[in-house]
């Protein structure tokens, strides 16, 4: 739940509330499995998630996830 919180604290006021409660399923699955898969990410985006080699992307943002501390961060946020 720290991280939780963590993350909340980091988004931008205008992340939109949909976007916010996908990430934080994301930490939450980190939390309880220790890491998230690629599938995994596209079945809680519920959309195509592709990784870079240092960012995922999406159609709405690019977060990125710290391997060793399980944080996610917001590098871009895409409003359409």
């Amino acid at each position: 739940m720290h991280k939780i919180m963590a993350l909340n604290h980091r988004m931008d006021n205008d992340c939109p509330v949909e976007i916010r409660t996908k990430l934080i399923s994301v930490i939450e699955h980190i939390e309880k499995h220790g890491f998230v898969s690629d599938l995994t990410l596209c079945k809680i985006f519920g959309e195509m998630i592709w990784n870079d080699g240092i960012d995922y992307h999406s159609h709405a943002l690019s977060f990125r996830i710290d391997s060793t501390t399980g944080n996610c961060q917001i590098s871009q946020l895409k409003c359409h």
